[in-house]
């Protein structure tokens, strides 16, 4: 009950709503967002040493795998199957392979042999994950001659998630992951919100 009436403030703290427009509020910087995050208990709470969310690191695979399962409000899986040759119940960890996993089961990543969880993400990775855990119905075009990592920023661009990036092979510092996440989630919910209330805005 505690998280449903926090959720519920989160919200009316979160939108402003008029009769002519909804607009979300973003976090300016990495911090923000990592504190928002943590609010809506996507990521631990480290506001108390806010250096502990290691903003500057690069993100593991298995790290965006959480937070993906997280922003998605999916449960996860009681048990891990062994669908990768490098996750078990206790490789690397005891928390990576039942997350893994369940993103699988629902379709938002792919199985292959391999899901190397303690490699670093790249930007367009990481963006890919987030837009698909939040629940946008978005695939690329295979035969498209754009690369599926283009198409997936000129989406996220066009939902106002990024702002343009070609770099898509770079790793992925955790500030940037949570400022992209915190966003995704947040324009998705305004965007849900306008649809329920049929009030759409030209600027949002």
């Amino acid at each position: 009950m505690i998280k449903i009436l926090t959720f519920i403030t989160l919200l009316f703290l979160t939108f402003s709503v008029s009769s002519e427009y909804i607009t979300v509020k973003l976090s300016s910087t990495p911090l923000e967002a990592a504190n928002s995050l943590a609010e809506r208990w996507i990521i631990k709470d480290k506001s108390s040493n806010p250096d502990d969310y290691n903003l500057d690191q690069n993100v593991l695979r298995q790290e965006i795998a959480i937070v993906s399962l997280r922003v998605s409000w999916l449960d996860m899986k009681d048990s891990c199957d062994n669908t990768f040759k490098d996750l078990t119940s206790i490789t690397p960890n005891d928390w990576a392979c039942v997350v893994v996993e369940s993103l699988v089961d629902n379709e938002l990543i792919t199985k292959n042999d391999f899901f190397r969880p303690e490699d670093y993400i790249t930007k367009a990775e990481s963006l890919k994950m987030l837009i698909k855990s939040i629940g946008y119905d978005f695939e690329y075009d295979s035969n498209s001659s754009v690369s599926w990592q283009e198409q997936y920023v000129d989406f996220a661009v066009d939902k106002w998630v990024v702002e343009k990036f070609t770099d898509y092979n770079t790793l992925a510092s955790r500030g940037w992951v949570f400022m992209v996440a915190d966003t995704t989630v947040k324009k998705y919910e305004e965007e849900k919100i306008k649809k329920s209330t049929k009030v759409y805005s030209d600027e949002y």
